[in-house]
């Protein structure tokens, strides 16, 4: 059991550490991949594509099943809200 929150703590890590590094190159990926669907790890782009299916099946059949950060570039971030789901809860 301590194994399985160990590695669920890893692969979170991983997946933060690869959103700080996107982060920090942001303005670059605009500039080349904006609207693209792109698989990123360590700093670089692996692969990239405008549909995510497409993209997704050829990434793990290039490098393997593994997690990547597979992520849409966009200039600000899309803001999503749920709260017509708590609306409805609320009212119940």
């Amino acid at each position: 059991m301590n194994t399985n929150r160990h590695l669920a703590a890893s692969r979170l890590e991983y997946i933060e550490r690869q959103k700080n590094l996107y982060q920090s190159m942001k303005s670059e990926l605009v500039d080349r991949y904006l609207g693209e669907f792109i698989a990123f790890e360590d700093g670089r782009v692996l692969d990239h594509d405008l549909n995510e299916r497409d993209l997704v099946e050829r990434v793990y059949q290039t490098y393997g099943y593994r997690d990547l950060l597979i992520k849409q570039v966009w200039l600000e971030e899309p803001h999503l809200s749920v709260a017509g789901v708590f609306s409805s809860i609320k009212s119940e």
